[in-house]
């Protein structure tokens, strides 16, 4: 079958962590004949700069692991929905990042507000802050072990049962409400458009227990995982 809709990954996927999308990237994306939908931990803001910025076609942002859509055209953009936690919620999220930060001494290189990031529907945790070295992001965490070692810490503060805590990006913490995944965002994007799943194919780098991208899995709909923006480039090629 087909395929109507590609549906990315963005960080390690496409581009390189917070970072635009290459031109390269922009011109093979340019090019697709199928719908292109991105799905990120990333908020809004930065996906524009990253992806929409580098792009003269239409396409979806599913932003804040996609309980943010803004559907973007060339000249404009429309709000189709937005999901957000409440004070309270941010408020007892950021006290649980404050003890972890506490426990294993967890210091920004840049700075207190680029470390903790309120997205509006998500809270993103960047361990050494959003826009560190990027050498040393990518060098931070590769196994992912270390963030596996705090998502557990944080799930067994009291009252946290209620959120997910997923490993995004290279350095990253991102939590919503519970069931406010990749997975469940996907669910209702496709209810939206009224699709199969058979209408979709995902390409994402953390598609294994414990990635922001393995709740994808359960949808059903066909997944690719990638280890770079590099790998996904030559599958695209393949694919037209």
């Amino acid at each position: 079958m087909k395929y109507q809709f590609l549906v990315f990954d963005v960080d390690n996927t496409i581009t390189e962590s917070c970072s635009e999308i290459t031109d390269e990237m922009a011109g093979i994306l340019n090019k697709l004949r199928e719908e292109i939908v991105f799905i990120s931990g990333t908020h809004a803001f930065e996906l524009k700069r990253m992806v929409s910025s580098k792009l003269n076609r239409k396409h979806h942002l599913l932003a804040n692991v996609g309980t943010h859509y803004l559907l973007v055209y060339p000249d404009k953009e429309e709000e189709i929905y937005y999901e957000t936690l409440d004070e309270e919620e941010k408020k007892e999220i950021i006290l649980s990042l404050k003890k972890l930060k506490e426990e294993y001494k967890l210091l920004p290189l840049t700075s207190e507000e680029d470390q903790i990031q309120d997205g509006g529907s998500q809270i993103t945790f960047s361990i050494l802050g959003r826009n560190a070295p990027r050498e040393m992001k990518e060098s931070y965490d590769k196994d992912k072990e270390k963030r596996k070692k705090f998502v557990i810490f944080l799930g067994k503060i009291p009252g946290n049962e209620k959120y997910e805590f997923g490993i995004g990006g290279t350095t990253s913490i991102d939590i919503t409400k519970k069931g406010n995944d990749k997975g469940t965002s996907l669910e209702k994007f496709m209810e939206n458009h009224h699709l199969l799943r058979d209408e979709l194919l995902f390409f994402g780098d953390q598609l294994s227990p414990g990635g922001n991208d393995y709740s994808v899995i359960k949808t059903g709909i066909k997944c690719i995982e990638v280890k770079n923006p590099e790998e996904t480039m030559r599958i695209l090629e393949k694919l037209q």
